[in-house]
């Protein structure tokens, strides 16, 4: 296959230039609305033998997997994609999955392809060397179809370019040392070195990880539903943990997918909560990491695992990306979500609903950018880098002193959250719904308004001191200012619209 560079360059367009080598990628097409329309191109695109007809089955060539859930169904198709990269240029491997079949309706196919083709744009070989399609028998989709097109390693496979004005009239010169040059000399790393960046021992990042989750995130109070370094969860179930040392984005997503199964497959009791770590993947590429994280974060809707699962991800070099400063001090929020390595926190969607039923969001987010920024950046960092959180041993923090950790403690302890304490279903501000459509149509926010501040000024007969409003209260007030002011824009409005008499 011959091109010019410059042609070339047009065809990959930008995304191939982040953070990977120069790749070659087909331009992603949109499958055809209609069944037929739809049924008809992908059976145009299934990469079989022009000696192997799709209705005479060999099981030999074909094996069945017994996945039957969506989360099977993705493992099993990963497993697929891993170990098609290993095969010759040509060669393809069809799998049949019998008992999820039925799903697999064009919405839901098409679905599941462009979630993968989301994902082809972080893969290393997936989408460039390797391919999958659906496998078809009497127009419908059957089962799944993975080729290889260049060899394990793509070595077979060189592009050569022709010869292109715009790049090959001069040498590249040497360019050493022009970003120090533009950017000033990099200043003195005032941080410790890393201490054993990767163990070679998997015992060894299990205990330095439960270490982390222990001191930092339970006793810490980062985390409100952590309880110690092996408990967690609504209700209190056991944290699993488990390591991958791989380092390419196709295995990890084999292994991520696998942990899903498991969640799915085990008790809350047995299984509250998965830490998958990854000491290989991506440790010194964060946007990379952020990248891979963001397509995982778009299945849950995309192929509807929302109801199983919910993801929390973890890096040493994490930065939240909510609009606040978070670079000098404001940096220290970001360790909320930094971590010794990568790791993928897989959670359980009812236990989350649970947690935001009874604990408000916004208030953990606050309090834990109090915490952190009382510690400090140059002191967090180095805790990180030096394995050791030791200098924060006695720096326990008394749940029952924050509203938010109160709230989780006793929702752990009991299983119940108080009255006083539930939120709307699905929202994060606790005890709002005291205040009923009632309350709104006859008037009385105002009345809320009034024992708010006169509890808070001791004007009340009952408060004759100032007295500090607990969390329910305060939202009540909140939100009934927040509907007086409403109502009262309404009228302003009203007023200037309505024609003078």
């Amino acid at each position: 296959m011959k091109l010019t560079l410059l042609t070339y360059f047009f065809l990959i367009g930008a995304n191939a230039f982040v953070l990977r080598p120069i790749t070659f990628k087909a331009r992603k097409t949109t499958a055809s609305p209609r069944i037929e329309d739809l049924n008809g191109r992908l059976a145009r695109r299934v990469c079989l033998s022009n000696s192997l007809s799709s209705d005479s089955i060999d099981d030999e060539l074909h094996p069945n997997d017994p996945a039957k859930t969506t989360a099977q169904l993705m493992a099993a198709i990963w497993n697929q994609i891993t170990q098609v990269a290993l095969m010759e240029k040509g060669e393809s491997s069809t799998v049949i999955y019998p008992h999820i079949a039925e799903n697999f309706t064009p919405a839901y196919i098409t679905r599941l392809m462009g979630h993968l083709d989301n994902c082809k744009d972080v893969c290393e070989h997936f989408g460039v060397r390797t391919n999958l399609v659906p496998y078809l028998e009497k127009e419908k989709v059957i089962g799944f179809t993975a080729k290889s097109y260049a060899g394990p390693e793509g070595a077979d496979e060189e592009l050569k370019f022709e010869y292109d004005p715009f790049w090959d009239d001069d040498e590249i010169g040497d360019y050493t040392g022009v970003d120090e040059e533009i950017e000033g000399k990099p200043s003195q790393d005032k941080y410790a070195e890393i201490v054993n960046k990767i163990p070679d021992d998997d015992d060894e990042i299990i205990s330095i990880t439960k270490t982390w989750v222990s001191k930092f995130m339970s006793d810490m109070g980062i985390c409100p539903f952590t309880s110690g370094a092996d408990l967690a969860g609504l209700p209190m179930g056991k944290v699993f943990y488990t390591i991958d040392r791989c380092s390419g984005i196709e295995e990890v997503y084999a292994r991520y997918w696998n942990e899903v199964v498991r969640v799915e497959a085990s008790s809350e009791k047995e299984l509250s909560t998965t830490l998958l770590i990854c000491p290989e993947f991506c440790m010194d590429h964060v946007e990379y990491f952020e990248n891979f994280s963001s397509t995982l974060t778009q299945s849950l809707t995309g192929i509807g695992m929302e109801d199983l699962l919910q993801l929390v991800f973890f890096h040493p070099n994490w930065t939240f990306r909510d609009g606040s400063d978070r670079f000098g001090e404001g940096a220290a929020a970001n360790y909320a979500r930094r971590s010794p390595w990568p790791m993928i926190n897989i959670l359980r969607t009812n236990q989350v609903r649970k947690a935001q039923k009874g604990i408000p969001t916004g208030l953990v987010y606050t309090q834990n950018e109090k915490t952190l920024t009382k510690i400090g950046v140059e002191e967090l960092e180095n805790m990180l880098r030096l394995r050791s959180w030791n200098k924060i041993e006695h720096v326990k923090v008394d749940r029952k002193d924050r509203e938010a950790l109160r709230v989780a403690q006793d929702f752990q302890e009991t299983g119940v959250v108080k009255s006083v304490d539930l939120s709307f279903d699905g929202d994060a501000v606790p005890a709002a719904n005291k205040v009923d459509s009632t309350e709104v149509e006859e008037g009385n926010l105002i009345n809320v308004m009034r024992q708010a501040l006169g509890k808070r000024l001791g004007l009340n007969e009952e408060h004759k001191v100032l007295t500090r409003l607990n969390g329910p209260e305060t939202s009540a007030a909140i939100m009934a200012s927040d509907f007086l002011l409403t109502e009262l824009d309404t009228l302003i409005a009203e007023k200037e619209t309505k024609p003078s008499t």
